[in-house]
C-alpha cells in the first residue's frame, strides 16, 4: 500500500492502481466520460485531469491512467484543473452541442456555449473509444475501429461497410456515454427477394455498423433470445452443446429426477454442460441420478439424452 493526499485528505491505495480509482474508493468525485472498469484506461476524453505535486514537480495529468505513488499530493479542483476541464468541455460542447451529458457537464462548469473562436459542429460521437475498446478487449470481435484522422476521424466498421465480425451483443451501445449507438430489435423484419418481400422473423439491427442479424427464439416461449450469429460463436468458443442456447434465461428452472424411472445409467452426467449431475445411492440402495439445483442452469440438455425420460421439466406459469 502507498499513502497519498487527495484534496488535503490522506488516503491509502494499492500500489499500481490509478488516482481515479483511489479517489472513487474514498468518495472523491472526478468527472470522466471515457472511463469504464471493464476496459483498460485510455485517457482520451481528458476530463479526469488532476494536478499532481510530487517533490518539486507539479503537473496536470489524466487520473484514469496515472498510478498512485508514495507521498504524492493530488488536487482534483485546483484553478489549473478547473481551467483545463473547462477547455475540454468547451471543445466537446462545440463538437456535440446537442448531447445531453455534454450539456449537463458544461453547465456544471459554468459554460453556456463555446467561444466564438471554435467551429460549431453537430456530432454525437465524442471519439472516447469505449465502443472500440469494448469490442476488441471484452467481446474480442474486433468489428469496429477508428478511421481517418483529424477532423475526419470517426468510428466505423472496416471501409464503412457491414461489420461482418459484429455479433450483435450491443456492448458498444451499453458503454457509449452519449447514446449515439442504437441497437433495436425488429419483430417482423422482411427482405426484398426477386419473388417479392419475404418475412425473416425477428432481427437485431445496429445501423451504426450496417449490421442486421436474425434472432434465435426460445423453444419454450417463442420470444427472441439473442442473435443466431452470436450464439453460434459462443458454441464454437465455449464448447457447449447447441441445446444450451435454445432456452432464454427467464425460462430456465432447475430440473428434477423421477427416481421410479431413473436407472442410474449416467448418460446425463456426460452431457451436462455445467456439471450439475451426480449419481447417488438412495434409501433403497439404488443408484440414481441427482441434480444439484444450485448448479443446474435449466438448459434441459440432459432431457435429450435421458434414455428413460426420467428428468422432468418444471411446469412454467
Amino acid at each position: 500500500m502507498v499513502q497519498l493526499t487527495i484534496n488535503g485528505k490522506k488516503i491509502k491505495a494499492a500500489k499500481g492502481e490509478t488516482i481515479l480509482k483511489a479517489a472513487r474508493d474514498n468518495g472523491i468525485h472526478i468527472p470522466t466520460l471515457c472511463s469504464n472498469d471493464a476496459v483498460e484506461p485510455y485517457g482520451s476524453c481528458r476530463l479526469c485531469v488532476v494536478e499532481i505535486t510530487s517533490g518539486a514537480m507539479t503537473s496536470i495529468e489524466t487520473s484514469c491512467t496515472y498510478p498512485v505513488a508514495e507521498g504524492m499530493d493530488v488536487s482534483t479542483d485546483s484553478p489549473a484543473v478547473m481551467k483545463a476541464r473547462k477547455a475540454v468541455l468547451e471543445l466537446l460542447l462545440a463538437r456535440c452541442p446537442n448531447v445531453k451529458i455534454i450539456k449537463e457537464l458544461a453547465a456544471e462548469y459554468g459554460i453556456e456555449k463555446p467561444g466564438d473562436h471554435l467551429f460549431m459542429e453537430n456530432e454525437y460521437c465524442i471519439l472516447c473509444g469505449l465502443c472500440v475498446r469494448g469490442c476488441h478487449e471484452i467481446v474480442q470481435a474486433g468489428a469496429i475501429s477508428y478511421s481517418g484522422n483529424g477532423k475526419n476521424k470517426k468510428v466505423e466498421a472496416p471501409f464503412g461497410e457491414e461489420a461482418e465480425s459484429c455479433i450483435g451483443c450491443g456492448s458498444c451501445a451499453f458503454v457509449c456515454p452519449t447514446g449515439i449507438i442504437k441497437v433495436r430489435d425488429v419483430a417482423k423484419a422482411t427482405e426484398n427477394m426477386p419473388g417479392g418481400e419475404v418475412e425473416i422473423g425477428t432481427e437485431r439491427v445496429i445501423d451504426n455498423w450496417n449490421r442486421n442479424l436474425k434472432m434465435q427464439t426460445c423453444k419454450i416461449s417463442g420470444n427472441p433470445i439473442a442473435p443466431e450469429y452470436m450464439l453460434k460463436r459462443f458454441q464454437q468458443t465455449m464448447l457447449l452443446s447447441p441445446q444450451f442456447f435454445n432456452i432464454s434465461m427467464g425460462r430456465r428452472e432447475p430440473l428434477t429426477v423421477d427416481e421410479d424411472l431413473c436407472v442410474g445409467c449416467g448418460s446425463c452426467l456426460e452431457e451436462c454442460p455445467v456439471g450439475a449431475m451426480r449419481l447417488i445411492v438412495n434409501d433403497k440402495n439404488e443408484i440414481r441420478n441427482n441434480i444439484m439445483s444450485n448448479h443446474c442452469c435449466g438448459c434441459q440438455t440432459c432431457t435429450i439424452y435421458c434414455v428413460r425420460s426420467a428428468i422432468k421439466v418444471p411446469a412454467m406459469a
